[in-house]
């Protein structure tokens, strides 16, 4: 029992490890490329896309990565079950960010009927709108790359260790 909890838990440090690799290196090309202080990203990050997706992104995230990290660990015969599980998770983000973009505009729209459109209210109607419909795209723009790019790793990856198993595998004579 200990040594489960020891295994998952040294895979989730893996996984946060370079989950947070990647978003420092984010960090580092967009401070390099703008000059921006990289404080501002948060504040877009969660001004736009709010605290659920961003919460929700993550933590799917982390299971791909542990997905990865246990393609590359674990037997033959639990490799299958872990590339199924990062296929489905990465399925999952690109669900969420589509599920989002759809809200975001139903939000959009759903302000924009409600609104009293006039002479004095029309730019504020405006911001409302314009706000929902970049949390609407954003979550696509953001999600549906990060999906496709976590599918593929795990697709490589499993195949690599697939066609290495088949050619290190007795092979047997028939006459």
């Amino acid at each position: 029992m200990i040594n489960y909890l020891l295994i998952g838990f040294n895979q989730s440090s893996q996984a946060i490890s370079i989950f947070l690799g990647g978003v420092v290196l984010i960090l580092f090309l967009y401070v390099g490329y703008s000059n921006a202080n990289p404080s501002f990203i948060f504040e877009w990050l969660v001004s736009t896309l709010g605290y659920s997706f961003i919460i929700i992104t993550t933590f799917l995230t982390l299971i791909a990565i542990i997905s990865i990290i246990n393609i590359n660990n674990c037997e033959n015969r639990r490799r299958k079950f872990w590339f199924e599980t990062g296929l489905q998770v990465s399925n999952l983000i690109s669900t969420l960010a589509l599920t989002y973009t759809l809200l975001g505009i139903s939000l959009g729209i759903g302000e924009l009927s409600s609104s009293k459109l006039d002479i004095d209210t029309i730019n504020q109607t405006i911001s409302k709108l314009t706000q929902q419909f970049s949390m609407a795209f954003m979550t696509s723009v953001i999600g549906l790359p990060l999906s496709g790019l976590l599918r593929s790793i795990l697709i490589i990856i499993y195949e690599h260790f697939r066609v290495h198993s088949f050619k290190s595998s007795p092979k047997l004579l028939t006459k």
